[in-house]
């Protein structure tokens, strides 16, 4: 796979004061006071969306691209097993670093935090190093820096993926922020003790004093933040991606299948636009395949995938897949009624495999192309 990304946080405060002209409805959350240096930390879930990212970073406002300082935690939702960091410096220079994760970020809360001091940059999650970057870069990033998160949908299809209406609402959540200065020589947390715990906020409710709630955009966002969608809900904050007429922590809308699709095994995977109930997920009269006959019906474990086991299930055979009584898994559930997907079936690939990367089929060598779901192998840019 390619990791290409070209486009990444931007934070165009300046000039943007119109919020009317979108129909997306994205949310930022950020601190009121600015910070020289120090470790910056946060437990939360991002969302579980292609085309969106959720974020936490800190930003020094610019009237100038010159005095760019930028440090990114970003989750882009396309991907199960990645997280993105990212400095950014005078010129929006980026210094970008695709980081692979041994679990799967969507399914549950964990701890991201990055140090930043004179001398290094480092990333962390659940506590341990996993990135650091140093050189002379670093010593340009010294402009004071709010604290911020934020949920999004891109233009950039090359950075995080496909966006789909189907996939609203997206939602991030977040469980608390902290913030400890940096004190060398005489702290005590983060590397070496050389950090001093400032404040932590568990985000019970909305601290004005601290913190306020972005009511801008800037070019390259699809949505408009707006404070409506800054919501605090059963004792995390969340960050809400809606549409302009249905803002905050709501839903209203039932799931939707993405796509289904066969593997060797003779197993369907049924892919869906959200999170779903399990019950409902996991009970077989809810799936049918004509002529097939369904064993089993088990939920992936973020809830966005049910894999069916069949019998005298025929591969040279294209079969629809047809989907009754699904719930999706809200407090107060919305239930998709009947619809039929085509199952995309399994082009069998030769081993070994050659590809021509970046361009098309020459002798031996097959084509390049975009991953998606009715194809075996290709690049995610």
């Amino acid at each position: 796979m390619k990791f290409v990304f070209l486009f990444l946080v931007l934070i165009l405060l300046f000039n943007q004061n119109s919020l009317n002209g979108k129909v997306y409805k994205g949310a930022e959350y950020r601190t009121k006071a600015a910070f020289t240096y120090g470790r910056f930390e946060a437990r939360f879930k991002p969302a579980n969306r292609e085309g969106v990212v959720s974020s936490f970073f800190t930003y020094h406002e610019i009237s100038s691209s010159a005095n760019w300082n930028e440090i990114d935690i970003e989750f882009i939702g396309r991907y199960s097993n990645n997280i993105q960091f990212n400095t950014i410096t005078g010129g929006q220079k980026n210094y970008v670093r695709s980081n692979y994760l041994a679990f799967d970020p969507y399914i549950d809360f964990h701890t991201y935090a990055f140090e930043w001091t004179p001398d290094y940059i480092a990333w962390f999650v659940d506590g341990e190093e996993v990135y650091r970057q140093t050189g002379d870069f670093i010593q340009t990033v010294f402009r004071e820096q709010k604290i911020m998160m934020n949920i999004w949908n891109p233009v950039y299809t090359s950075w995080v993926g496909y966006w789909s209406d189907e996939f609203l609402p997206a939602r991030s959540y977040y469980d608390w922020v902290s913030y400890s200065s940096y004190t060398p020589g005489s702290g005590s947390s983060g590397t070496n003790n050389n950090f001093t715990l400032q404040w932590k906020d568990d985000f019970d409710s909305w601290d004005q004093s601290r913190w306020e709630k972005a009511t801008h955009t800037f070019s390259g966002n699809l949505a408009d933040f707006v404070q409506e969608n800054a919501v605090f809900q059963d004792g995390y904050l969340v960050l809400c991606l809606t549409d302009e007429n249905n803002t905050g922590f709501t839903d209203n809308k039932p799931p939707a299948i993405l796509w289904a699709r066969e593997n060797f095994d003779n197993t369907v995977i049924v892919k869906f636009s959200e999170e779903i109930d399990k019950t409902s997920a996991e009970k077989i009269s809810n799936f049918s395949i004509p002529g097939v006959q369904i064993t089993n019906a088990v939920l992936s474990e973020d809830k966005k995938n049910v894999l069916l086991s069949t019998q005298n299930y025929d591969q040279n055979i294209t079969y629809n897949v047809i989907v009754n009584n699904i719930y999706d898994d809200e407090s107060t559930p919305n239930k998709m009624g009947l619809k039929a997907k085509t199952v995309n079936q399994i082009n069998e690939l030769t081993f070994p495999i050659m590809i021509n990367t970046g361009g098309a089929a020459s002798g031996n060598f097959i084509t390049d192309q975009e991953f998606g779901s009715s194809v075996e192998y290709g690049y995610l840019n």
